[in-house]
């Protein structure tokens, strides 16, 4: 089966907490569109591939959940062009641009993220999530007596019971009275948030008369359901200690899984003469003993566990994303719901670029993204270098991609003209439909092959500061494009740089197959004096100009 239109597919994942979950998905996003997009015959509507696009993120995320990376989560957008159609669907702290020639703009997404948003804070608090310094997190410890009341997950926690649960009604009175000292409005000074401490009174209050109920209507099931409640279960000892089964890492969980699932049962009848009084904690409970046997089921090893466990311990920035169990069950802190929008772009008139940025690129102004990569309509690439440098800096991750459309209205090849001494020697090359090239490459120390043709040992140490410094390069020559011969003497790390006069640089004719394919690519899709974007080889990085 096939799509009836040319079609082409980009995809960012952006990971929060680690990369595990974001370089997952990019690496099986294709495996899970395609199939999509070949189950049908017919013409796509616009709102049917807005839908099956959401339904390959929630694919996605379905099988992070399920596997070792469950506590890694991800900002994702992807974006699926079908003919003339374009279809962006997103989901965390991400955002879909469209900036035109005359330097104007269109926003066509931008994901829902902010915990303080209307909705979304309401949510997180009746979830018993935190937000703070800009970070959501589902426990975080505090030494002020207010926010450990309001933080609190339930009437246990607000109570501060000792380990081991409740032994008597006394037990609860005695612990109200101790905190209602710490936090009654009457006994603090002006100078403290008094409507912090005026709820956390209040529900100090609504705690204590809670447990007092439980504990009169079954004190054993009472502290039973305490051992649940505090019970951590997204660690695997928290959770076979629930259970009291193996807490032994093991590739092989079925049968520890299958034992768990048979504990619920009994758990829950331990709990039921509790159902009637404090439904909501009944149910809590269930779900969390639900959850801890989801922590039993998920493979581990002995040597990945700790990692994976310490990023309970990260917030994250955005109320939305993939993955991140802990923050998504047994309570929805965190929420996994696609946006999408779409746009039809035109087959003539004025070029575009389409900016699908997340994590701190999202944040970017659109003035900013349009005054970093001014004068780089043909440079996707380097527009979205420019919009990662201009981001957050101190951000762990910055991701961007930018995709240029043109009209249907490009000038036909220029007929083949290089340099006159070139010409006759080259002729048969040049009918054969060559193109003549001359280029500044900037080499790194990760390269893996030794290069005959370099000029001297790199100074770049990584692929991302030979990127920087080729994007400054073409910033140079594209402002003052007479300057190349100059530029190339100065900056280009191939030998072809110490060529005299104007010939610095030069390449020459190069035919199909001469180049390495991207290299190939970029020199055949330029028209006569065009600069291309950045070009990435197994030599390094290189900026082309076509003469002919």
């Amino acid at each position: 089966k096939v799509l009836r239109a040319p079609a082409q597919a980009f995809a960012l994942f952006q990971g929060l907490r680690s990369a595990e979950a974001a370089d997952w998905c990019a690496k099986n996003f294709h495996t899970r569109l395609l199939p999509v997009l070949a189950g049908k015959i017919h013409v796509w509507e616009t709102r049917e591939l807005q839908i099956a696009l959401a339904k390959v993120l929630r694919e996605l995320d379905n099988e992070v959940l399920k596997g070792t990376n469950a506590y890694s989560g991800s900002n994702a957008i992807v974006a699926v062009l079908i003919g003339e159609r374009l279809i962006v669907s997103g989901v965390g702290q991400v955002r879909a641009m469209l900036l035109f020639g005359d330097d104007s703009t269109r926003q066509l997404l931008a994901g829902t993220s902010d915990p303080l948003a209307s909705g979304e804070r309401e949510r997180i608090e009746e979830a018993k999530g935190i937000f703070h310094d800009r970070f959501l997190h589902r426990h975080l410890e505090t030494t002020d007596d207010a926010q450990k009341i309001l933080r609190a997950k339930n009437c246990f926690e607000v109570l501060q019971i000792e380990p081991g649960g409740p032994t008597d009604e006394k037990q609860v009175k005695a612990a109200y009275r101790k905190l209602a000292l710490k936090v009654h409005p009457d006994k603090r000074s002006d100078a403290v948030d008094r409507d912090s401490y005026n709820k956390a009174f209040a529900r100090l209050d609504a705690a204590k008369e809670e447990a007092d109920t439980m504990m009169s209507t079954d004190a054993a099931g009472c502290r039973e359901l305490f051992k649940v409640l505090s019970t951590n279960i997204h660690t695997r000892e928290g959770a076979a200690e629930l259970f009291g089964v193996d807490k032994t890492p093991m590739w092989d969980t079925a049968s520890v899984a299958e034992e768990a699932e048979k504990q619920i049962k009994w758990q829950m009848k331990r709990l039921e003469k509790l159902e009637a009084v404090a439904k909501k904690l009944y149910d809590e409970a269930k779900a969390i003993c639900e959850e801890a046997v989801e922590t039993l089921r998920r493979p581990c090893t002995v040597e990945a566990l700790p990692r994976q466990e310490a990023l309970l311990q990260t917030g994250i920035p955005t109320s939305r994303a993939l993955g991140c169990r802990d923050l998504r069950y047994p309570s929805k802190i965190l929420q996994m719901e696609p946006e999408s929008a779409s746009w039809t772009v035109p087959s003539t008139g004025r070029p575009c670029r389409l900016a699908l940025l997340t994590g701190p690129t999202a944040s970017l102004p659109s003035a900013v993204l349009v005054s970093s990569a001014k004068g780089m309509a043909r440079q996707p690439k380097a527009s979205a270098l420019r919009w990662c440098l201009e981001a957050d800096q101190a951000a762990s991750s910055v991701g961007a991609i930018c995709v240029s459309f043109e009209g249907k209205n490009r000038k036909p090849d220029t007929p083949a003209s290089g340099p006159a001494a070139k010409k006759a020697k080259t002729a048969a090359a040049g009918e054969a439909g060559s193109v003549f090239i001359r280029h500044i490459l900037i080499r790194h120390q990760q390269l893996r092959l030794a290069d005959p043709n370099a000029r001297r040992p790199p100074k770049a140490k990584t692929v991302g500061e030979a990127e920087a410094a080729a994007l400054t390069v073409l910033k140079e020559v594209l402002a003052a494009p007479a300057n190349f011969p100059k530029i190339c003497r100065d900056k280009s790390e191939c030998q072809s740089a110490a060529q005299p006069g104007n010939m610095t640089g030069h390449l020459g004719w190069i035919g199909r197959g001469d180049q390495e394919q991207a290299m190939e690519e970029a020199a055949f899709s330029l028209e006569v004096n065009d600069f291309s974007d950045l070009i990435t080889t197994n030599r390094g990085i290189h900026i082309l100009q076509r003469l002919g």
